[in-house]
């Protein structure tokens, strides 16, 4: 689902935002999911807890599908 060439290996703050950028369109636009420009900002910063916050959305989304997904075969 996600070529790993297709991200650069950075420290440069530009890079890692193009990184998530590209991981938005790619791979996450797929689940229906996107992440908002300010925590990809918060997120390239190191911001504490913004890793956390990103993974928790992203859980929910998921067993958001999961539960749609039930609907439509029960």
């Amino acid at each position: 689902m996600v070529e790993l060439h297709s991200f650069v290996p950075t420290s440069s703050t530009a890079q890692k935002v193009a990184n998530w950028g590209h991981l938005n369109r790619k791979v996450l636009s797929k689940l229906n999911f996107r992440i908002p420009e300010e925590m990809i900002q918060q997120l390239v910063q190191s911001r504490p807890g913004m890793a956390e916050q990103l993974l928790q959305l992203l859980r929910e989304k998921i067993q958001e599908k999961q539960r749609q997904r039930k609907g439509e075969t029960g």
